[in-house]
């Protein structure tokens, strides 16, 4: 399950991977750029803006491998980042 980290909505955390939202944003400062990060350690990937598609995608970063928690994790992350920034919650 995928929960924000204390009152600040730019962490974000699953069971075994943490969303952070990166030092280096986009210019425009329409859209937000994460870092995927596992608990364990280590980089995972991030979540951009993908404009072809409208919505909050995930870039993960060579040779991750991902399993259904990690995954699910993920979608939930997108899912409310993508209606986070149409609704401009």
């Amino acid at each position: 399950m995928l929960t924000a980290v204390g009152s600040d909505p730019s962490n974000w955390e699953g069971k075994y991977i943490r969303f952070s939202l990166s030092e280096d944003q986009p210019k425009s400062g329409k859209t937000s750029i994460w870092e995927v990060t596992a608990k364990a350690g280590g980089f995972l990937g991030q979540v951009r803006w993908f404009a072809r598609w409208r919505k909050y995608s995930f870039f993960p970063a060579p040779d991750c491998v991902f399993e259904e928690v990690c995954l699910g994790d993920i979608v939930d992350f997108l899912k409310w980042a993508t209606h986070s920034h149409k609704h401009r919650v």
